[in-house]
């Protein structure tokens, strides 16, 4: 069994390898084939392309490791890797930037790795529990120049009500924050880890998803929150600064109590692996 820092290194190189062919389909995406898994929700040839070989991957170096991929499936398992190979396939397809390659590894079910690769951006960060932030291979600190300028975001999914997501916006307006909405919870988490929002909200996603970013919101220092979804297969994300978590609790509660999320919270300090 692999330490945590060798597990650190495997994720980067990794996700920077998938980011790296994810780029080439990005670039002629024109020709690609896509699908719909459902409703406002897309797959592409590319999608399932980079989660191969973000297996062969792991496989080299890893081999016989538990795996669980958006696309080809797996069994879950309390120790293992998750992948999502092109999180936010409809910005990939329609050309924008905003997307990203996340691999995570995970230990007695929570997420203590985490390597995420914008390729758009020419970007990656990388974190694990206990080790840190690293953008770019580098260690680095969470930024925030300008704290009075206060950003938070929410997500969007087809399972999960727009009345619930207008709830939220309006309760987080109210308390004077500006709210993004990305529509990738890989841009999201990881733009709250670098410190470029306040934070990131969203219910009934899915654990590859979300399992790469909430390791580096962890080392970025914020508080993190995740619980299991009334949908089968879901799951929900909180995670943002002590002020912003303060201000949506009251609201987040309540709408995971409203039928969104079984049982109480469960939230996880920046120190907890």
């Amino acid at each position: 069994m692999i330490g945590l820092p060798a597990r650190l290194t495997l994720a980067m190189r990794v996700a920077e390898s998938g980011g790296q062919l994810a780029r080439r389909y990005f670039g002629a995406r024109e020709q690609l084939a896509a699908s719909s898994k459902g409703r406002m929700d897309f797959a592409s040839e590319a999608d399932t392309a980079v989660e191969r070989r973000l297996r062969d991957e792991l496989a080299l170096h890893v081999p016989g490791e538990a795996i669980v991929g958006e696309e080809l499936g797996g069994e879950a398992a309390a120790c293992g890797w998750v992948l999502d190979p092109i999180d936010g396939t409809s910005h990939f397809l329609r050309g924008s930037p905003l997307w990203g390659v996340a691999v995570a590894y995970v230990r007695d079910g929570e997420p203590v790795v985490g390597a995420i690769c914008y390729p758009a951006l020419g970007m990656s960060l990388a974190a694990a529990a206990g080790l840190g932030l690293f953008v770019g291979g580098k260690p680095a600190r969470r930024s925030v120049p300008f704290p009075e300028v206060r950003v938070a975001a929410i997500g969007g999914n087809a399972r999960w009500d727009v009345a619930q997501t207008a709830a939220l916006e309006a309760h987080l307006r109210q308390h004077q924050w500006t709210c993004a909405r990305y529509r990738c919870a890989s841009v999201g988490l990881g733009f709250a880890a670098l410190g470029y929002i306040d934070g990131y909200f969203e219910d009934r996603t899915h654990t590859w998803d979300i399992a790469a970013g909430m390791a580096l919101c962890r080392e970025a220092g914020l508080l993190v929150e995740s619980t299991v979804s009334a949908e089968a297969g879901t799951v929900s994300v909180a995670a943002g600064t002590p002020a912003l978590m303060q201000a949506a609790m009251p609201c987040w509660s309540i709408l995971l109590a409203g039928g969104h999320a079984q049982g109480a919270p469960r939230l996880s300090h920046p120190e907890v692996g």
